[in-house]
C-alpha cells in the first residue's frame, strides 16, 4: 500500500467560499433576504464536495481531461462512468445504482452462467447491475482553525423603483485539512459479475480494460496535485473574490495508517512538537521524503513558520523544506523516479 498524505492551509480574506441552505441555518435575526455559508461549531468551512468540484473543473479546463457523460432520461440524470477512459472518475470514484430488466423469452436464450446473475420477480426476470469505485483521492472538509467569528454584510440590491437591502455571511481566517491519495490503487479495475464489492465493470463491459502503465498513472496523479496545488474554489463568489491556493503543504508517502497530519495546525499557528510526534511515531510507515512548503501570509503570526520548521526539523535529513511550489515540484520528481 502507497498513499500520499497531505496536509495543507489557505487563507480567506473577507470571503464566502460555500453556501448554505436557509432551512438548515438558525436565523436569528429573522430577515429574510439572507445568505448563510456552511459552518460547524461557529467555525467556517468548506465542504469536500466543494473542493472536489472545483478540482475537476481545473482538471476539465486546464489539464485537458475528458469527463464522462451524462444524460436526463425522464426525472433521472444518468451517467455512464468509465474510469479506465476518464480519469476523473478512477480518481474521484463513483456509484451507479440500477437494475436491468428482460423478458422471459430473452432469460431462456442467455447460457447458465449469464442465468445466475438474474432474479424472478413476477414475470421478468431482474439483475442487479450496480458498479461502484472507491475514491483514490480522499478529502476533509476545509476548517477554519484561526477565527471562529462569522459576520454579517450588509449591501443593497438597487432596482427601478425602491432598492432592496440584503445581508450575508463573511468570514476572514486559516482554513486547513488533510488528504489520502491512494496511489496504489489509481490505474487499476475490478472486472466482475457481483454487485456487491467494488468493481468497475461486469465481465462483459471489462473486456478491454487493462491497469495503466506507471506513465499513464503518473500523468493522472500530477492532474490532480495540480488541481490542488491551483485549488481555486469558485462555488460561493459571487462579490467576494478570494485566493484559494494553498499557502502552506505538507507531502509525503506512507504505506500504512490514517493521515499522519491531522491538527498539527492551531489558533497558534503550527504545533511542531506535535507534527515532531507525527513524523517520529510513523517512520515505520514513510515511504519518501517529506516535503514541506510555506509561502507568505496575510497574517503576520504565520509568517514565522518556515524559520521554526527550518530551525525545528534540522536533525531529519529527509525533510525537505522550501515554498509551496517546489514542494509539490519536489514530490512530483521524487514520485516519477519511484512510481
Amino acid at each position: 500500500m502507497r498513499k500520499l498524505n497531505g496536509f495543507y492551509a489557505i487563507e480567506v480574506l473577507n470571503g464566502r467560499l460555500n453556501g448554505s441552505a436557509t432551512q438548515v441555518e438558525n436565523n436569528r435575526f429573522g430577515f429574510k433576504n439572507a445568505t448563510f455559508t456552511k459552518k460547524i461549531a461557529g467555525r467556517s468551512k468548506v465542504s469536500t464536495q466543494c473542493q472536489k468540484f472545483n478540482m475537476r473543473e481545473y482538471m476539465s479546463c486546464m489539464s485537458k481531461v475528458e469527463t464522462s457523460e451524462r444524460i436526463k432520461e425522464g426525472k433521472q440524470i444518468k451517467a455512464f462512468y468509465d474510469p479506465y477512459k476518464f480519469e476523473i472518475d478512477d480518481i474521484f470514484g463513483f456509484m451507479i445504482a440500477d437494475k436491468v430488466k428482460i423478458s422471459k423469452e430473452e432469460y431462456d436464450l442467455l447460457d447458465d452462467e449469464k442465468k445466475n446473475l438474474f432474479k424472478k420477480n413476477k414475470n421478468v426476470y431482474e439483475a442487479n447491475i450496480t458498479k461502484k469505485r472507491k475514491a483514490r483521492l480522499q478529502m476533509n472538509a476545509l476548517l477554519n482553525i484561526s477565527n471562529n467569528k462569522i459576520n454579517w454584510e450588509w449591501n443593497v440590491a438597487s432596482s427601478t423603483t425602491d432598492s432592496m437591502p440584503y445581508q450575508q455571511e463573511v468570514y476572514s481566517g486559516v482554513h486547513a485539512s488533510i488528504f489520502n491519495l491512494n496511489i496504489d490503487e489509481i490505474g487499476k479495475f475490478v472486472v466482475s459479475d457481483n454487485p456487491s464489492e467494488f468493481r468497475d465493470y461486469s465481465v462483459e463491459e471489462g473486456k478491454d480494460a487493462r491497469d495503466l502503465t506507471n506513465e499513464e498513472k503518473y500523468e493522472r496523479i500530477n492532474n490532480v496535485l495540480n488541481a490542488i496545488e491551483h485549488l481555486a474554489i469558485s462555488s460561493n463568489q459571487t462579490n467576494h473574490l478570494t485566493d484559494t491556493k494553498p499557502k502552506f503543504i505538507i507531502l509525503a508517502d506512507y504505506k500504512w495508517g490514517n493521515n499522519a497530519f491531522q491538527g498539527i495546525m492551531k489558533e497558534n499557528v503550527l504545533d511542531i512538537e506535535m507534527l515532531k510526534e507525527c513524523i517520529d511515531q510513523n517512520e515505520n510507515y514513510r515511504l519518501s521524503n517529506i516535503y514541506i512548503g510555506v509561502n507568505k501570509f496575510h497574517d503576520n503570526k504565520y509568517n514565522t513558520m518556515e524559520e521554526g520548521l527550518k530551525n525545528e526539523l534540522s536533525e531529519y535529513d529527509f525533510i525537505k523544506i522550501s515554498n509551496v511550489k517546489n514542494a509539490f515540484d519536489n514530490y512530483k520528481k521524487e514520485l516519477k523516479e519511484n512510481i
